[in-house]
């Protein structure tokens, strides 16, 4: 009986490799495990699919099977310690650079193998529909092709270095308002089209070994407990052999997730446990079969991948790895992305900007999105930073300031009121016990610690105190407004006696009291904060009541440039929630206080998509779009702003003008509350539906300017090959004084024809590096796959005869040139 069992294994295994989508899957691999799963007891079995001290697989001992090690990804490893923080992957995509992303996925197996990492949980590449989803970050921007490409070379980077990659989060995590229980209800065809692809390269291309499923609901499934997905798509259709896991906590019920194709649950097996699992096998409700069959799925990355016998940290590979830095900084240098200019105030002239004052709430610190993609670099360069050292290297002053600084002139440290500003005191727990970590003089009160912490030395990343404490001695009597404002708790005493007393941990939120004080009398102020998980941020304004005086704007009136670095951060933008479209309101107040001044401004802007900006847009002289540049983005912004990189990045999606504008924008989010978003849109999202709308656009998809000035000519475009490919030809030369890079776009839309298709579609594109007055003669290979699109007749992708423009350009609305061609 076991003989002949085997032997069906055996010929089943043949069957999935005819259709293998993955060269690592040999008759070897599935060989040894066959061996392996015939060794297993059920008991061992049923344990062995679900998940163990959050990032881990099981070991069993007694058959020599070592665990598998997990970390959080996909713009570094944000589980196991420190390690280099990336550019967000969204950055990445923005850089247009597929050997970039290469090298980017590469950096992350060596900072995996330093760790003995095994699997890396990235990337992700869920579309892009709306600004406002919070993990837009993360993913890799609105058109599949681009995602796709970035896709395939992070992870074939990563899995070079014996890594295992995993592409998430399949499918349709567009929105994280309501993820856990919405149903996005897509079509077919959009699915294949639009939201499939990227997907599917990762699998057929870059070969992934695991693949993560999303939170939310499919047409109205689970996608942890979807057949049709995990199976007739993901192995039957596509050929994927590796392993299907859950993201953390996203199996809902253990029938259907045992049955619908999940493999491995995430992060400790809490629905398809082994007692549940075992008496689901008594009703029949479960089988040995499938139980088998998730078994099999995980013992063959574990042995194809090396990982079976156990495996040792890298000694070789520094844990802060110069080389992963050097990467770091490239990306976030190609990420950014110009677009505006104005009378080419960009790069900055040394000798006509002589005073620079930089300022926001992003211009220190590390910024980056939030959840579970955050990573604590060893090390950062914030934008403060990065603009003053090219600054001071170029002959020009460059200082920090911002409202804070100009509040009326009352708090001292002590009583013989000498040093102005507060005794600060860290404490590595939220009841002030023991002896501070840390003591120190501070100016103000203005932090944003999310993430990484307050970046003192002891002091850990969550769950600590700050006491301020210091002398109030006004030199007028008057009446003050103090709002003190925090995430988590805060209180404030005056001479002891509570002032303020909001202690409950929540998120920010701010009180506002007003007392008066006399001239020349001493009130001692102390000011208690905590923080106890999540969010950190905490801030302290005071001023005379009834004095409106923009005492910033006036100092700003001294400066010759600003450069305002605002937007999200972690505590904003990150997993788990939709932000705003609009500006945060910090925002707004500052950019009034800028623009009140009228000296000239930079905008620096960090965010994962669009922001509203009709309101600020039209008064900055210059913008820069830096999404979020990891640990090295200070040192990419200053070398930006003073010419030292001349910018190439461009958008890897549209910016509307208004959210009203957005395709999706009646299709996002659940307005009757009955947990299905219709996908009303279908394949016309991003500039698809922009085209299709004939509707204009704040900045359009793959905008981006550089401080040269390129030339397209010479454009040819072959007949259709033998097999459906089409060859293009154009000559690319650098115009300007500049060296730079420029991006050629080739877009495809078919004139005419029964079935309604887009107007342009990206196929195709190449960055080209070139040297002031250089040119180069680019070739690009459009492939019969360029000229199709989806039926849902014939359940594959067809062509339609007749007559495609082949478009050249350096964005979807930047067009150069328009070739016609028939295709067959």
């Amino acid at each position: 009986m076991k003989i002949k069992k085997i032997t069906v294994l055996c010929l089943l295994a043949a069957n999935c490799l005819m259709v293998s989508a993955q060269k690592w899957f040999t008759p070897d691999v599935e060989k040894q495990v066959n061996i392996l799963l015939s060794q297993m007891t059920v008991e061992e079995k049923l344990a062995y699919i679900g998940g163990v001290d959050w990032m881990y697989t099981k070991n069993i001992d007694r058959l020599g099977i070592h665990r598998m090690k997990m970390t959080d990804g996909p713009q570094g490893l944000g589980t196991h310690g420190k390690s280099t923080a990336y550019p967000a992957t969204i950055t990445l995509a923005a850089t247009w650079n597929e050997n970039l992303a290469y090298e980017y996925g590469k950096a992350l197996g060596r900072d995996c193998r330093a760790r003995n990492v095994n699997i890396l949980l990235g990337p992700a590449v869920n579309i892009y529909r709306s600004a406002l989803c919070g993990r837009n970050f993360e993913y890799m921007g609105e058109d599949p092709y681009l995602a796709s490409r970035t896709a395939v070379g992070y992870i074939k980077g990563v899995q070079d270095q014996g890594v295992m990659a995993t592409i998430k989060h399949f499918i349709a995590n567009n929105s994280d308002y309501d993820r856990d229980h919405i149903s996005n209800d897509i079509d077919e065809r959009t699915l294949n089209e639009i939201y499939f692809p990227s997907f599917k390269a990762a699998v057929q291309e870059a070969e992934v070994g695991a693949v993560m499923t999303s939170y939310n609901l499919l047409n109205g499934v689970y996608t942890t407990e979807s057949p049709w997905l995990l199976k007739d798509v993901l192995r039957d259709q596509w050929g994927f052999n590796g392993v299907v896991m859950s993201d953390w906590g996203s199996t809902h019920y253990c029938i259907p997730a045992a049955r619908g194709g999940l493999d491995l649950e995430m992060a400790g097996g809490e629905r398809m446990n082994p007692k549940d699992m075992a008496y689901y096998l008594k009703t029949g409700d479960v089988t040995m079969d499938m139980v088998d069959e998730k078994v099999r799925h995980i013992l063959r990355v574990l042995i194809a991948f090396g990982f079976k016998d156990g495996t040792q940290a890298d000694s070789n590979i520094p844990l802060d790895n110069p080389q992963s830095t050097a990467t770091a900084l490239e990306v976030a240098r190609e990420g950014m992305v110009l677009l505006k200019n104005e009378k080419n105030i960009l790069p900055i002239n040394p000798n006509k900007y002589k005073h620079i004052v930089v300022t926001g709430k992003n211009a220190k610190g590390y910024v980056h999105g939030g959840g579970s993609g955050a990573v604590v670099p060893f090390h950062y360069v914030n934008m403060f930073d990065g603009i003053q050292k090219e600054g001071i290297s170029q002959g020009v002053k460059v200082e920090f300031l911002d409202e804070f600084d100009f509040f009326p002139a009352i708090m001292y440290t002590g009583n013989d009121l000498k040093e102005a500003g507060f005794k600060a005191e860290y404490f590595n727990n939220i009841d002030f016990k023991g002896a501070p970590i840390v003591s120190q003089v501070e100016k103000k009160i203005n932090y944003v610690w999310s993430g990484t912490g307050t970046g003192l030395n002891d002091m850990p990343k969550e769950f600590y105190a700050v006491r301020w404490s210091g002398v109030m001695c006004p030199d007028k009597t008057a009446e003050y407004e103090f709002t003190l404002g925090g995430d988590d708790g805060y209180r404030m005493f005056i001479n002891g006696e509570t002032a303020i007393n909001d202690w409950e941990a929540r998120a920010y939120h701010k009180t506002n009291i007003t007392k008066k004080l006399e001239a020349g009398t001493k009130y001692k102020i102390t000011i208690e904060y905590y923080q106890k998980g999540g969010s950190a941020n905490v801030d302290f304004r005071w001023k005379v009541k009834g004095d409106n005086t923009d005492y910033f704007a006036d100092y700003l009136k001294k400066a010759d440039l600003v450069v305002a670095c605002f937007g999200h951060n972690s505590d904003t933008e990150g997993e788990g929630h939709d932000r705003p479209f609009g500006l945060p309101e910090e925002d707004k107040k500052m950019l009034a206080s800028i623009f009140k001044s009228q000296t000239p401004v930079i905008g620096i802007v960090n965010a994962g998509g669009n922001i509203e900006m009709q309101e600020w847009e039209p008064s900055m002289n210059a913008l820069l779009w830096a999404f979020y540049g990891g640990q090295e983005a200070g040192t990419a912004a200053g070398e930006v702003l003073f010419g030292k990189v001349n910018p190439s990045g461009k958008l890897p999606m549209t910016f509307e003008k208004k959210w009203e504008d957005n395709p999706a924008y009646n299709s996002y989010h659940d307005p009757d509350g009955d947990k299905h978003v219709k996908y009303t849109e279908v394949i016309f999202i991003g500039y698809r539906g922009y085209d299709k709308l004939k509707r204009d656009v704040q900045y359009p998809f793959g905008y981006g300017l550089s401080y040269t000035t390129f030339n397209l000519s010479g454009v040819s475009v072959s007949k259709q090959n033998t097999n459906g490919s089409v060859e293009v030809t154009c000559k690319l030369t650098n115009s300007g004084k500049r060296d730079g890079a420029q991006v050629v776009q080739a877009y495809v839309g078919k004139v005419g024809g029964t079935i309604e298709r887009p107007e342009k579609e990206l196929k195709k594109f190449e960055k080209v590096f070139l040297k002031a007055g250089e040119s180069k003669t680019i070739k690009m290979t459009l492939p019969k796959d360029a000229f199709t699109y989806y039926s849902t007749n014939a359940k594959s992708f067809v062509t339609d005869a007749g007559t495609y423009n082949i478009m050249l350009g350096y964005s979807s609305r930047d067009i150069k040139a328009v070739k016609a061609i028939q295709i067959q």
